[in-house]
């Protein structure tokens, strides 16, 4: 099956015995999320979205409205012609419109869809106006749905296209997007959501003990000295957001470069322990989002995840609880990258797979 970003083994068929209720069928059930958030969109899709947007350009704007409507027909799941419709109604003063069309896309795909609403340059007359208040109501009980049963999901991260890859061996600072987000696939739905937009620069990732929190690791190069193993990620942050409610906090940045850092949970929230040039030792994140330096080498119990520069390391099973329980793996995947194997009592597996790949806590970089 093509673009599913990730190889996935799941329990699907039904033990003649008994099986847990709730379980996905073959076929994704009605929920938050989407199919397939790693395919690429319908050719014919985006040649009616890159046609709109020269209509777009000339200000007309019932012309570009009908090729954007007649992308997402050839496309349900591309969901940029509908940015772009909310944009034209914005471009002429219809904020009624506007409003009525961004609230559908953030239905359909909160995550990356709120940052582009927020960001968007031809959105900037909407924020002036009064219709804002109700599309301010209207993110939040969308943040609300996306986050609500991701208790009971897989949090992964997944790489949604072919990654930048640094060269192989030599001295120098590289710059590096390997494609990456975090996910969560919920095996009761059978559905995926997208739960960061840092722009493909996530390389790490770790959940709460309670599954209600995660942060996230960004990295923007890979420094590399005259030694081949003299490697460090620069441009290091750390990201946390709340699941409930996808509510994310400020990001902390990690001055100077870094060679590893391992997570674990706390009953207050997370601990980290960093191997860098400027920030070494063991931390915790303080009131005003800065890094605590504690006394001390060790993390409390096993680290949620490892980082280093070669990227994040395996993890050996993690148990999802809820409707469908499953126990989800690292594994290697037939193409030779990392991949996610689910597993339910009773239930035969079945394999989906794409080249990208996906890991627990993260995959090895590029």
């Amino acid at each position: 099956m093509m673009g599913m970003g990730v190889l996935l083994a799941f329990v699907l068929g039904l033990d003649p015995g008994r099986a847990p209720t709730g379980c996905a069928s073959q076929k994704p059930t009605a929920g938050q999320g989407v199919v397939d958030p790693f395919r690429a969109p319908d050719a014919q899709a985006t040649e009616l979205n890159a046609a709109a947007k020269i209509l777009y350009r000339q200000g007309k704007w019932e012309e570009a409205r009908r090729e954007y409507r007649a992308a997402e027909a050839a496309d349900p799941t591309f969901l940029a012609p509908r940015l772009n419709v909310a944009c034209s109604f914005v471009r002429q003063e219809r904020f009624g419109e506007a409003v009525t069309e961004v609230r559908a896309l953030l239905d359909r795909a909160y995550v990356p869809w709120s940052r582009e609403v927020l960001e968007a340059a031809d959105l900037g007359a909407l924020k002036a106006q009064p219709q804002m208040a109700d599309l301010r109501q209207a993110m939040a009980k969308a943040a609300a749905a996306w986050g609500a049963g991701l208790e009971e999901s897989v949090i992964f991260v997944g790489r949604l296209r072919a990654p930048l890859h640094v060269p192989p061996d030599g001295p120098g600072e590289f710059i590096l997007n390997p494609h990456q987000e975090v996910f969560a696939f919920t095996p009761s739905t059978g559905l995926y959501r997208q739960l960061t937009a840092e722009d493909g620069h996530v390389v790490a990732v770790a959940l709460a003990p309670d599954r209600r929190r995660l942060v996230y690791v960004t990295a923007g190069k890979l420094v590399r000295g005259a030694r081949p193993d003299a490697l460090a990620l620069d441009g290091v942050a750390l990201g946390e957001l709340t699941l409930a409610t996808m509510t994310a906090a400020p990001p902390i940045p990690v001055a100077g470069g870094v060679r590893r850092i391992e997570i674990a949970g706390t009953p207050h929230g997370f601990a980290y322990r960093i191997e860098g040039v400027r920030t070494d030792g063991r931390f915790v994140v303080g009131a005003a989002r800065t890094l605590i330096p504690l006394a001390g080498a060790k993390l409390p119990g096993v680290p949620l995840a490892v980082l280093t520069a070669g990227g994040a390391a395996p993890v050996a099973s993690v148990t999802i609880p809820g409707a469908c329980p499953v126990v989800a793996r690292d594994r290697q995947s037939a193409a030779g990258g990392r991949a996610i194997l689910l597993s339910a009592h009773g239930r035969p597996p079945r394999t989906i797979g794409d080249a990208f790949g996906a890991g627990l806590s993260g995959l090895p970089l590029p």
